[in-house]
């Protein structure tokens, strides 16, 4: 092997190196954050108190909802509805698909998190 592809080979293999080690970082950063190990500059999505909230919309409503347009289903931040309501709805058939595991704690956390 001539001194010319020993180093093209050493270039590929730093370069490489320097690549995983990219791809690598953003996964732990991703755990990371996932974990709650992240630094909050003040948005209250992110804080403590939403965190569950967040989880719950993005689960149950994301799919058909956004919260400042229409998506499939209408903008929710427009609805003006009450936690008891809003649960005898997403249980029922008039929902699709309707939701009957929820309980009320869970709909109030989605009405505190739209909000």
């Amino acid at each position: 092997m001539s001194i010319k592809n020993k180093i093209l080979t050493s270039y590929a293999i730093v370069f490489l190196t320097i690549i995983l080690m990219i791809l690598f970082s953003f996964d732990y950063f991703e755990k990371d954050i996932k974990a709650g190990n992240y630094f909050s500059c003040g948005t209250e999505s992110f804080n403590e108190g939403n965190k569950e909230e967040r989880k719950l919309f993005k689960i149950l409503c994301a799919s058909c909802h956004k919260l400042e347009k229409k998506l499939i289903g209408p903008a929710l931040r427009s609805i003006e509805i009450d936690s008891i309501s809003l649960n005898r709805y997403l249980k029922s058939e008039k929902h699709q698909p309707s939701f009957p595991q929820l309980t009320q704690k869970n709909v109030d956390e989605i009405l505190n998190y739209i909000k």
